[in-house]
């Protein structure tokens, strides 16, 4: 955050498959010196008519006071995590794919 490598240890929530949902809780970690409470929800959503997902992240987090910013660098965090997951998940789909030689 703010250019700082931070830590950060979280416990899952709930796991929901049939909604492509995760949930998970903060426990630990530098965020806590900043918030009361923080949880966060990864979400994915198939495109509908297309190939690929749509992902969708929730902060839910109390402040420990008025003086503590909004979250707001974490978004460059959860743009970064979803570009590595997207890749992640091409490259398995790549594996699995069934090659055909001409």
């Amino acid at each position: 955050m703010n250019g700082e490598a931070k830590v950060a240890k979280e416990r899952i929530e709930a796991v929901e498959p049939e909604k492509n949902l995760i949930k998970f809780k903060l426990i630990e970690g530098d965020l806590m010196k900043e918030y009361k409470s923080f949880v966060f929800t990864l979400q994915v959503t198939p495109k509908h008519g297309g190939l690929g997902s749509i992902v969708h992240w929730h902060f839910e987090y109390e402040k420990i006071s008025e003086e503590v910013a909004h979250p707001e660098t974490l978004l460059q965090l959860v743009i970064d995590m979803s570009k590595e997951i997207d890749e992640h998940l091409l490259a398995d789909e790549l594996e699995i794919t069934p090659r055909v030689a001409f």
